[in-house]
């Protein structure tokens, strides 16, 4: 379809290039889907065995449909036959994606019998249009089979289109620059593609699992022409003309407001924006409607346009799934709030993807059913709770966190629980914003004991790279986070004297991240001195147990965050799994006793030299220490909870 739109606001300089990567993409497409009838049969066959869901695979080929990740679970066999749950779906999509992936085979020639268009009018009239979800396994077997004899199937088709297709992009593209496809372009052009590439790949990683940002470049006499597909919604195209000094941008959209949010992202620049117009795809059979509008700029010099292309590139990311993430914010902010979150979004270059691959509403609303209790009844808005500032920056926090966790790789448990212990801050006294910072400590505490663990199996695997010292500089920039976190809870405890309780478990805590930091800067010296064998393996224990330590540590403070005196639902199942938390740190501690009794015997007997018994012992102390300052931390606040909050 992007090849339609583009054909009927006149751009057709890049049209087949367009058909031939849409024909790619619905390649993909079809091999999921493919794939996905063939899981969910043998999950039928043998539903004792475990199932993949595949969403993986869906998110990689651009399928939005959460739906389809409960399929093969979801399927059954009834009396020989197989019931699949959205498989008539399924099959009209798979059709309408082989008739996308022919198009630009067929339009080589210009005889409709050709064997291609016989082909998949036969199988067309064999396969598409089921009646229901219930479908045999011989149905099957000849939709995803690839031989069977000299018959055809659907899946031959599919192949033979794809080396069909992969021959015809091989003979249209010249080369690649940066991501971009270039065709027939001049020695002029690259510096002008290579700007608009730098700006867009520097903020691409924000889109995530989302596909998008194909970037297309060719010359039509005088002008320079770069395309880019956006993402995944049809009508919604990108198109630059560069001709001198001068370039006209041409964006189409089903949504004006988006189009709009473009122009004041690129307010900075003096574009010249010529009026909102609508159109119709009359090629298509439904007849798509979309806006489109055009700015042209006029650079004073080559500097000037290459920063104007660059900025252009770097916005682009902001536009994918740009509605979808204002509606996902109605339950929280008024109209003109969720669009200035957007803008801050894209001007921070925290971007929204983040937010929404974590659920987007779900994630906040998940983090509300926890910690609102009382404050927030039904239909109420975050912002008529917390007030328009509070949520706004509680918001702005669950973006940025979204977006660095995922960034930094970390699991989304804990984003989640980050998220989860900000707002609880909003709705609760300074007590619980206490517990809020404890719990971002005992993260970054977390995410220290994990690159020590990390470390030292990597030493175990045999790695002597330089990466130790790229580790142990991370563990000292969350170390240096922890600390900034003590400093802040000091100054809350300034102001309310009589949660001083507190602040000595965070001093408490932030000692295991100065112990695990100290741990994790021995690492390049340990790898120096070439260790192995028994006193290796038991600083790993000692390192595994570490990670256990924190996981619990980050439990206890959760469950904390959720007792108070009210008494209500839920408290005394927090209560339970706090000490519960709480015992798990006491057994974890004498364990890590044990374990560094044990390296410290290994050491001693078999370490190399001096040098490496000093490092063992090193770490083997930091590593104690740290254990037992997440114990004692537990104890406060075990005394804490028992003592101040629940009046034990």
């Amino acid at each position: 379809m992007k090849a339609q739109i583009l054909e009927a606001i006149g751009e057709t300089g890049l049209n087949r290039a367009t058909q031939i990567h849409a024909a790619l993409a619905a390649n993909e497409r079809i091999k999921y889907y493919l794939t996905l009838l063939q899981q969910a049969v043998a999950r039928a066959d043998h539903p004792e065995q475990p199932a993949d869901s595949l969403r993986h695979e869906r998110l990689a080929c651009g399928i939005d449909d959460q739906a389809l990740d409960s399929l093969v679970t979801q399927s059954q066999r009834e009396d020989g036959r197989y019931s699949l749950p959205g498989y008539r779906a399924i099959v009209e999509q798979i059709f309408h994606d082989l008739r996308t992936m022919a198009a630009p085979v067929l339009a080589t020639t210009n005889d409709p019998r050709a064997e291609s268009a016989g082909r998949l009018e036969r199988l067309t009239a064999k396969f598409s249009n089921p009646q229901e979800d219930l479908v045999d396994r011989g149905t099957i077997d000849e939709l995803t089979c690839a031989f069977q004899g000299d018959a055809d199937s659907l899946h031959r088709l599919v192949m033979d289109l794809h080396k069909a297709l992969n021959a015809m992009l091989a003979d249209l593209t010249e080369e690649h620059l940066d991501g971009a496809s270039l065709y027939h372009i001049e020695d002029t052009d690259r510096p002008v593609i290579a700007a608009f590439m730098a700006g867009l790949n520097r903020t691409a990683p924000l889109k995530f699992n989302h596909p998008g940002l194909g970037t297309t470049a060719t010359r039509a006499g005088k002008q320079l022409i770069i395309q880019n597909d956006l993402g995944t919604t049809d009508a919604h195209v990108i198109v630059i003309h560069v001709e001198g000094m001068g370039v006209q941008l041409t964006h189409t959209d089903v949504h004006p407001e988006r189009i709009q949010f473009l122009r004041d992202m690129l307010g900075r620049y003096a574009i010249s924006w010529a009026e909102k117009q609508g159109k119709q795809a009359e090629s298509l059979a439904s007849g798509v409607s979309f806006c489109l509008v055009t700015g042209r700029f006029q650079a004073k010099d080559s500097t000037e346009l290459l920063d104007y292309l660059k900025f252009l590139g770097s916005r682009l990311v902001f536009l994918i799934d740009w509605n979808r993430a204002r509606k996902q914010l109605r339950g929280f902010l008024r109209g003109k709030d969720r669009t200035a979150l957007l803008a801050w979004a894209a001007e921070a270059e925290v971007g929204h993807r983040g937010f929404l691959e974590l659920g987007g509403a779900r994630l906040i609303n998940r983090a509300i059913e926890d910690t609102g209790g009382s404050a927030v009844h039904f239909g109420d808005r975050l912002c008529d709770v917390l007030g328009d500032e509070a949520a706004i920056e509680f918001i702005r926090f669950a973006f940025r966190a979204a977006m660095e966790g995922l960034r930094d790789h970390q699991s989304a448990g804990l984003i989640q629980d980050r998220v989860r212990a900000e707002l609880q801050a909003h709705f609760s006294g300074e007590g619980k914003h206490l517990f809020q910072l404890a719990s971002e400590q005992a993260a970054m505490i977390f995410e220290i004991a994990t690159l020590v663990q990390e470390g030292v199996h990597s030493i175990e695997s045999g790695d002597r790279s330089e990466r130790y010292k790229w580790l142990a500089e991370r563990a000292r920039r969350f170390e240096h986070g922890a600390d900034q976190l003590v400093a802040a809870s000091r100054e809350a405890i300034r102001r309310r004297p009589e949660y001083s309780a507190l602040f000595h478990l965070l001093e408490t805590a932030d000692n295991a991240a100065d112990e695990l930091e100290e741990a994790a800067s021995l690492m390049d010296l340990l790898v120096a001195s070439q260790p192995g064998g028994e006193a290796l393996e038991e600083l790993g224990v000692l390192a595994d147990l570490l990670v256990e330590a924190a996981q619990e540590w980050i439990k206890a403070l959760s469950h904390a965050s959720h007792v108070d005196k009210s008494g209500g639902i839920g408290v005394q199942d927090n209560v339970r799994d706090f000490l519960t938390a709480i015992d798990a740190l006491d057994a974890l501690e004498h364990r890590a006793d044990d374990a560094e009794r044990a390296l410290t015997h290994c050491a001693v007997q078999k370490a190399r030299d001096f040098r490496q018994l000093h490092t063992f012992s090193k770490m083997a102390d930091s590593l104690g220490e740290a254990s037992d300052a997440l114990k004692w931390a537990g104890v406060m606040a075990r005394d804490h909870l028992l003592g101040n909050v629940l009046g034990a």
